[in-house]
């Protein structure tokens, strides 16, 4: 299958959009990646996982953020789930989106395959 580019941006209000056009906005940070739509759907998925567990969103109206707990619990679903993001883009990243996640060190040298 040939792969297409597409925008991929972690803001969490439009975490799983993943656009074939760049946004112009200074304040967002965007990852290019290039993906077949199999892949680019797999990464939609687990970003709207992600999104699910991010406590601040899903737990603003409820009285769920005063269960320890379960803040606990979701805090590290959704760094793990975030953790599983970075790795996915920079699996699916072009080179420079691969030298933006090095530089802040969000991926293991042994996940640079």
């Amino acid at each position: 299958m040939e792969k297409s580019l597409y925008y991929v941006n972690l803001n969490p209000i439009s975490m799983e959009t993943i656009s074939p056009t760049r946004i112009d906005d200074g304040q967002l940070i965007e990852y290019e990646i290039e993906a077949t739509p199999t892949e680019k759907k797999a990464l939609e998925d687990l970003l709207r996982n992600v999104q699910a567990h991010d406590v601040e969103l899903g737990n603003l109206f409820t009285f769920r953020h005063f269960d320890d707990k379960k803040v606990d619990q979701d805090k590290n679903e959704y760094q793990s789930g975030l953790n599983d993001v970075y790795e996915a883009l920079y699996h699916l990243g072009t080179s420079e989106t691969k030298a933006k996640i090095e530089e802040i060190h969000l991926i293991n040298d042994d996940q640079k395959t």
